[in-house]
């Protein structure tokens, strides 16, 4: 019996140590537990959008009104009537303010007397030196007395143009009581009251009045632009191109460009202190919706660029080496492209230089791309607004600018065809 139990704990053994040698192999040839890379990241690639523009260069400045006109007074004396409301349209030679003019008719009714005394007293001598001329061809006087007659009958006459000078200097102050503006325009506030004192010297302002019929867009280019518009041109080419080439005027409202003007003025020289050309625009204003002073944007074409290449300005990036795009290759792989952007032009930009046309940028997903990586392109076709190439496009009337009938319609102030900017 216990042979029995001493073989069948010898076979356990035996089946146990046999199954351990063949566990032991194939625990050895088991695979170890690898890294496996994700899919790669979807993007939205699409070729650039190609079409006909206008490259044009862009600046900001300020407006300027063409006439403004500080009124003064020019005698001293009481104001007795404002004659005008703040922000009234006026015209030229219009009475603004009236001063007294009592003591002014004095002098001048003075100096008219002066006048009409010294008018006697030459006309008693030249009575006196026509008598003394006869009596001296006939030897009947000496020559002295006719010498004296004649210097009397000579400072009549000074005397009489003398007192003309003197009413004519009472009739100008006399004229100076009545305050009129010089030009035609928006007149402002009174800055002096009904009743109070003004004087000549020094001068009282008491109002300001400015025409908004025109107004002067003052810009700076930069000396680069200065020199490139220097070298493309002859000076005689210069002169054409600047009164051909059109000025667009936007304000910080517009989303367009709606105010056309021409060129009027260029310093003599670069401003060494700041490295800019000082440059100046007239545009018609017959609605007066541009204010003096306010801040604006210029734009002026400068060429038009077959075929140029535009992309969604938010695929473009920025670092230290400057901009960029991404694009895929045919290999799906993502690569940098260091390129020049230009214009603007609604949500699109124009790259000027490091693309070409059939390669693929990434529209979608740049943030996860990377140069180097490859990716899963989605194409999409790039499209956009074409009215927005034309950024000087006129921006529609308000409705509180459009007539309710044609009976209610008005003239327009002033024709901009009929702008003629000065030298």
């Amino acid at each position: 019996m216990e042979s029995r139990h001493s073989i069948a704990w010898a076979l356990l053994l035996a089946c146990t140590w046999l199954s351990t040698l063949l566990i032991l192999p194939l625990g050895g040839c088991s695979s170890p537990n690898e890294y496996q890379p994700p899919p790669p990241v979807e993007v939205t690639v699409a070729l650039p959008f190609v079409h006909d523009v206008t490259i044009y260069m862009e600046e900001t400045g300020t407006t300027e009104a063409v006439e403004r006109v500080e009124i003064n007074a020019r005698v001293e004396g009481i104001i007795e009537d404002v004659l005008f409301e703040p922000n009234d349209e006026v015209e030229k030679d219009q009475v603004l303010f009236q001063l007294e003019r009592r003591r002014y008719v004095a002098a001048r009714d003075m100096a008219q007397a002066e006048l009409d005394a010294k008018k006697v007293d030459r006309e008693k001598a030249k009575i006196e030196f026509n008598r003394q001329t006869e009596l001296f061809a006939k030897k009947a006087t000496p020559e002295t007395t006719l010498v004296a007659a004649k210097a009397e009958l000579d400072g009549s006459e000074a005397a009489v143009l003398a007192a003309e000078a003197k009413l004519d200097n009472a009739q100008l102050d006399l004229d100076y009581t009545e305050v009129r503006s010089p030009i035609k325009g928006r007149v402002g506030k009174a800055l002096v009251k009904k009743g109070n004192l003004v004087t000549g010297q020094p001068s009282t302002h008491l109002t300001t009045v400015i025409s908004y019929d025109q107004i002067y867009a003052n810009f700076s280019i930069s000396e680069r632009a200065y020199l490139e518009f220097l070298d493309k041109e002859t000076r005689e080419e210069r002169k054409s191109h600047s009164d051909m080439v059109p000025l667009y005027l936007a304000r910080a409202t517009d989303t367009t460009f709606p105010f056309r003007g021409s060129f009027n003025f260029a310093d003599l020289a670069v401003d060494k202190s700041t490295g800019t050309f000082a440059v100046r625009g007239i545009f018609p204003n017959p609605n007066l919706k541009i204010a003096p002073g306010l801040f604006v944007r210029i734009r002026a074409p400068v060429e038009q660029r077959k075929d140029a290449l535009l992309v969604p300005e938010s695929s473009t990036g920025f670092d230290q080496a400057g901009s960029y795009l991404l694009v895929v290759d045919a290999n799906n792989t993502v690569q940098r492209r260091d390129i020049t952007l230009g214009n603007k032009f609604g949500p699109m930009v124009v790259v000027a230089d490091g693309l070409k046309a059939d390669e693929l940028i990434v529209v979608d997903g740049v943030q996860r791309s990377r140069p180097g990586a490859v990716v899963s392109p989605q194409k999409q076709t790039l499209t956009m607004d074409e009215s927005l190439l034309n950024p000087f496009a006129e921006q529609p009337p308000h409705e509180d600018e459009m007539p309710k009938s044609s009976e209610e319609a008005k003239p327009e102030t002033a024709d901009p065809a009929a702008a003629n900017p000065s030298s």
